[in-house]
């Protein structure tokens, strides 16, 4: 029988010292971010909004007025999951949901002036988390630092299969597994988004 192993980049040499110190890095600023509290006071003490509503505010203001399947795009979640945190930030009053004049099937997704507030009022409240955070840093080493993100944060799409792509490869991979003999060895994640 034969069978397909994944490879690991690291194990290949193909990941160099310094990928792998970046890498640690952006692991260890990612949990950082997590760990930045959404003020609960800022959020209007509503419990049904959390973390990945105020995300989805955020996405919410930057693409409005927007449907709700391009919003699940945008975040790259599941419709199903994106309409109950949707449906939350209405009912929370932070988000207006209207019907699309063009298709009148679908909806349109804005935020209400409650939600813009709110909105502001938790972004600002992160904003000095991350100005207390560099305090002693110049002006041109934050603006250094922002360069460099932006520029990580623009190359990283590139790197990332689109839905299409990890939905195609998963085909491929279960194909390859039914060719090897083996229904039980599954090559890859299965179609999960990274």
């Amino acid at each position: 029988m034969q069978t397909t192993t994944p490879t690991n980049p690291s194990s290949t040499g193909t990941g160099s010292s310094a990928s792998a110190s970046l890498e640690r890095a952006l692991t260890q600023l990612a949990r950082a971010i997590l760990r930045m509290s959404v003020p609960s006071e800022g959020l209007g003490g509503d419990p049904r909004l959390d973390r990945a509503g105020y995300w989805l505010l955020v996405r919410v203001s930057e693409h409005e007025p927007v449907r709700l399947s391009e919003l699940a795009e945008v975040v790259g979640l599941d419709l199903s999951t994106v309409s109950r945190q949707v449906r939350d930030l209405v009912e929370a009053g932070l988000v207006d949901k209207v019907r699309d004049p063009l298709d009148g099937r679908a909806s349109l997704l804005s935020l209400t002036a409650h939600g813009a507030e709110v909105l502001e009022t938790v972004s600002a409240a992160r904003r000095q988390v991350i100005a207390d955070a560099v305090a002693g840093w110049t002006d041109e080493e934050k603006e250094e630092l922002a360069e460099r993100l932006v520029r990580l944060g623009e190359g990283l799409p590139n790197c990332r299969p689109s839905r299409e792509a990890a939905e195609e490869r998963s085909a491929e991979e279960r194909a390859a597994t039914t060719v090897t003999g083996s229904s039980s060895e599954q090559i890859g994640a299965g179609g999960d988004r990274p």
